[in-house]
């Protein structure tokens, strides 16, 4: 890590800074380390980082940095793979707050955008036009319009749409004196000298070295190193500045806007894809697939499909690799209509039939099929990092290009030199149609041996590309990892006129500095290194699997999956915030320095983990959303339990932590305790006591329990909720079937939302359950112990598991399945008693651990007889809960829901509600909580229309009716209600 480089009068520019701009100016020491990586094998601390709220804001912020000599680099989202977006001295984080979209003209088919619009989002702008911004990379659901320009993106269609330059009609950017100017297709004259000087010098290369770029740069698409001048072109005297700006990694300007191309979406796409037993035939059969004018041909091998074994998310997605092929070979069409679409992959399929080595196909024209193999290849790149350890798969050779006819022979000598270096290991993947492809060999960045291999494997390989009349950098840019060989490509000429060029637009030197002109030595600042050393904390979860707390925290590689908004679950308070504090990367990078020799941030106890710990909701979608499987509510479980050790427990998570012997209380006391508990001063009282917010009603103690009702039911009737309260149904109520004598048995975990607050939930999954032929048993166990996780208590936690454990462990025995109606307690069950009580009871409790849609559903899909269900039922909209998206998916419940209305069911994109347990009813959470439920759930609920509401959680339940009005129930309630 470097800190240590002489820095320029950074405090004076900090004075002049603070209170001259409208956005924000952080120094602390976490900010400092949350902006020192990227995606990328580096890290550089910075001494600060802005967060501009206007173009006026970067206008100041440059001036001031030239002035005080200090360098400033504009980020995007973080995602770059080159170390392109770390630097010393100043960050600008251009995301955050400049990310409108200003404008869209269908009929012109062109967007203006700032530089932080995510280009999914601008993509879900223009879908209802019938337009797409058509680079589409990996990182589509993060990266950012800013980022792509100064990379020149590309992406797996760049075989038909070109590169981000070829969409880019204008440009408008702040030059290093902080003087604005525009470039592009419609822009005048510049009017600011600067920019007049920076069109004279580079129309001046255009005609000097003419002869020079023919020779020198690669004829090939991907042909994306240092600064374009075979892009460059003059017209009147004038050169197209903006084609230059495009890949220049923010060392010449900053963009500021972005007026875009677009183009039409295809009217039908399909996918061939087709398996192979050996890497080399796939790539000798790409020739074969070209010739069928395809949108895409991608690689995926066989280290990334393994890779998709472990993740619960992408493992469903894989069905289109049969058995454990070497590689696959995704093929893409795009056509007028579906019918000339799968026209076109039978030809594809029967001359690859004929003419190749393939060993198996599969054709995919529904679009969730589709999507399932694109999200397993766009998360190529976090999924070969997830494998624990020190040994991993790094990018460091894995742009290059060759043209694709050559690739077989490229590989092939590729591969001979990293089995010389002795890598034993190799991922390959990505853009096969335009011999653009990923190469990682797998090394271990802290031994000072591979270290080394790194810098070797680069130099031949570099060579090798040259000769093949290829280029090192075919996507991502140069950055710091690939900025060393641009002289050996392009020869000493080039590399002066790129010298010339960055002292016309730069003569300081503050932008990006060390980025493609005088380059930063490529082994140094790495992220790791050889000295890179671990503190081992002893923790009461278990992290053996990754060597410790500090080797999970180290899985995140900064892909940065956490910063996505529009679909998934990761990370609901950067959802509602776009604060970088707030995203699973942020706290695993703070983790990761916290536990280390670097020395900026003091382990465990620094407060700096308070702040990016403080909006985790422990929603646990990073466990299966994240392609490293950064865990982040364990991580945070365990973090809490070192503080609480450390400072006492605080008194609010002391209440929280005894929920369920106080709501033995309440029901015992009900409805009395409901009119205290409710009452406006009790609420006064408990927010000013325990911080927890007035304006969030307790939810109700009911009374009798579930337990209760359970003992005593063949004489009782079931309780049945109306409005907010509870009462005894009428006999024209739900029947009441007294428990079957030799049915299946079926184990059924009573949490304490559903005994103390909902019994009406349980009597529904009985009754169910009973019409399955199930005889159930209601075993005396303890809470799950979900409230003291949540709360970092692990040492309670640990002997409630152990009491579980004791009382489970018979049934687990015999393979009876454990039934779950709450899905945070049936996460607790699968997740952490095993962790908690490391035995092999507690793992076959976790093995047979089911919720109960999982269940019904399971029976149903091997008997879809077993229930009846009536005609008429209410359409429903369903809200998954975050610990059942994470850990088993929402697709059974979802598949029950469909049986039991006959088809009328559908998912919610919703994310995550907000209410994460007692967060949303916390005071200085209150706010976050709602904004996390308003990005997409509460507007889907509040347009239901006709439909029901059903969510399985007990605290989605409690948060969707506080903050909408409308009350949703259990998903095994509809069912039961819809049982004939």
């Amino acid at each position: 890590m470097s800190d240590k480089r002489p820095r320029a009068d950074f405090a004076g520019l900090q004075q002049e800074l603070t209170g001259a701009i409208a956005g924000e100016l952080r120094t602390d020491a976490l900010a400092r380390v949350l902006y020192a990586t990227d995606a990328s094998i580096y890290e550089i601390i910075p001494d600060g980082v802005v967060f501009p709220a206007t173009i006026e804001d970067v206008r100041t912020t440059v001036r001031l940095c030239a002035e005080h000599g200090v360098p400033v680099t504009a980020r995007g989202a973080g995602t770059g793979l080159t170390g392109a977006a770390v630097n010393r001295g100043l960050q600008m984080d251009c995301a955050r707050n400049l990310n409108r979209i200003l404008e869209i003209d269908p009929r012109s088919r062109t967007a203006r955008v700032e530089p932080g619009v995510v280009l999914d989002e601008l993509n879900a702008e223009l879908r209802p036009h019938g337009l797409q911004f058509a680079p589409d990379v990996a990182t589509s659901s993060r990266a950012t319009l800013g980022g792509m320009i100064a990379n020149n993106s590309c992406g797996a269609h760049s075989i038909l749409y070109g590169r981000t330059v070829d969409h880019v009609r204008g440009l408008e950017v702040v030059l290093a004196d902080g003087s604005r100017c525009q470039w592009g297709r419609e822009a005048g004259v510049p009017d600011n000298p600067l920019a007049r000087r920076c069109e004279q010098v580079l129309a001046e290369v255009a005609a000097e070295l003419a002869e020079e770029i023919a020779v020198r740069y690669p004829k090939i698409l991907r042909s994306n190193g240092g600064y374009a001048l075979d892009r460059l072109r003059v017209r009147d005297g004038r050169p197209n500045t903006e084609t230059i700006i495009c890949g220049s990694e923010g060392t010449l300007a900053i963009v500021v806007g972005a007026t875009l191309d677009l183009v039409p979406l295809p009217q039908a796409q399909g996918l061939l894809i087709v398996q192979f037993d050996e890497l080399q035939n796939a790539l000798e059969a790409v020739p074969r697939v070209l010739e069928h004018s395809p949108a895409a041909v991608e690689l995926i091998d066989h280290l990334l499909l393994d890779a998709t074994k472990g993740n619960a998310a992408l493992s469903r997605r894989r069905w289109f690799a049969e058995g454990d092929p070497k590689a696959v070979l995704v093929c893409e069409m795009f056509d007028d209509d579906e019918a000339r679409v799968a026209t076109r992959l039978r030809g594809l399929r029967g001359d690859l039939e004929s003419q190749s080595a393939a060993s198996g196909f599969h054709v995919a024209l529904d679009p969730a099929r589709q999507a399932d193999v694109w999200e397993v290849r766009k998360a190529g790149l976090g999924l070969l990092m997830s494998r624990p350890g020190d040994r991993q798969p790094y990018a460091f050779i894995e742009d290059a290009a060759v043209e694709p006819l050559r690739l077989p022979e490229y590989v092939r000598r590729l591969d001979r030199v990293l089995e010389e270096e002795g890598v034993t290991e190799t991922a390959h993947y990505a853009h096969v149609s335009v011999g653009c492809l990923h190469v990682r060999p797998v090394l271990n960045l802290k031994e000072s041996a591979d270290i080394d291999r790194v810098r070797r494997i680069a130099e031949r390989v570099s060579s090798l590309v040259c000769e093949f009349g290829g280029t090192m950098t075919g996507e991502h840019g140069d950055g710091i990892v690939r900025s060393a060989w641009l002289e050996k490509m392009y020869g000493p000429r080039i590399i002066a006129a790129f010298r010339r060029i960055k002292q016309t637009f730069d003569p300081q030197g503050i932008l990006n500095p060390g980025k493609i002109v005088d380059p930063l030595p490529m082994l140094e600042n790495l992220r790791y290194g050889e000295g890179f050393r671990s503190a081992d904390v002893v923790t009461t979860l278990d992290f053996s699997t990754h060597g410790g707390l500090a080797g999970l925290a180290g899985m995140c590689t900064g892909v940065g999956h956490c910063r996505q908004r529009l679909v998934g679950t990761m990370c609901p308070s950067y959802m509602a915030t776009g604060d970088e504090t707030h995203t699973t990367r942020a706290r695993a990078n703070a983790l990761r320095v916290a536990l280390s020799n670097r020395g900026l941030l003091d382990g465990l106890a620094d407060p700096a983990l308070d702040e990016v710990m403080d909006l985790c909701l422990s929603c646990k979608a990073c466990q299966s959303e994240c392609p490293t499987g950064v865990d982040m509510a364990r991580l945070k479980a365990e973090w809490l339990s070192h503080r609480n050790e450390r400072l006492g427990v605080p008194r609010r998570s002391r209440l929280i932590a005894a929920s369920a012997d106080l709501a033995r209380w309440g029901s015992h006391f009900a409805p009395l305790s409901n009119w205290v508990i409710r009452s406006k001063v009790t609420r006064i009282i408990m927010e000013h006591l325990f911080g927890l917010d007035r304006r969030v009603p307790p939810p109700r103690f009911a009374r009798p329990t579930f337990r209760q009702w359970f003992a005593r039911r063949s004489d009782n009737p079931p309780i049945r909720p109306v409005g907010n309260r509870s009462h005894k149904a009428c006999s024209a109520g739900l029947p009441n079937p007294a428990p079957r004598a030799n049915g299946t048995p079926a184990v059924y975990f009573v949490d304490t939302w559903t005994n103390f607050y909902e019994p009406w939930v349980g009597q529904a999954a009985v009754r169910v359950l009973e019409a399955l032929g199930c005889d159930v048993v209601v075993p005396p166990t303890a809470c799950c112990g979900r409230p003291l996780l949540s709360k970092g208590l692990l040492r309670e936690a640990r002997r409630l598991a152990v009491a579980n454990v004791a009382i489970l462990g018979p049934f687990a025995e015999r393979g009876i399945p454990i039934i779950c109606t709450e899905p945070s307690c049936a996460s607790a069950l699968m997740d952490e008693l095993p962790q908690l009580v490391r035995s092999g009871p507690a793992r076959r409790i976790a093995a047979v651990v089911t919720t109960v849609e999982g269940f019904v559903a399971a029976v149903l899909r091997e008997a879809p007889g077993a229930l009846r269900f009536k005609a008429d039922r209410a359409r429903l909209l369903y809200h998954g809960h975050c610990h059942e998206k994470a850990l088993t998916g929402t697709a059974d419940a979802l598949a029950l829901l469909a049986a039991a209305t006959h088809d009328r069911a559908t998912e919610i994109n919703s994310g995550c509600c907000g209410m994460a347990g007692a967060f949303g009813h916390e005071t200085e959470h209150y706010d976050v909580a709602r904004a996390v439920g308003e990005q997409r759930l509460f507007p889907a609920v509040r347009q239901h229309g006709d439909a029901e509401i059903a969510a399985s959680g007990f605290s989605c339940r409690q948060h969707i009716e506080h903050h909408t009005g409308v009350r949703a129930r259990h998903a095994i309630e509809y069912v039961a209600d819809a049982l004939i």
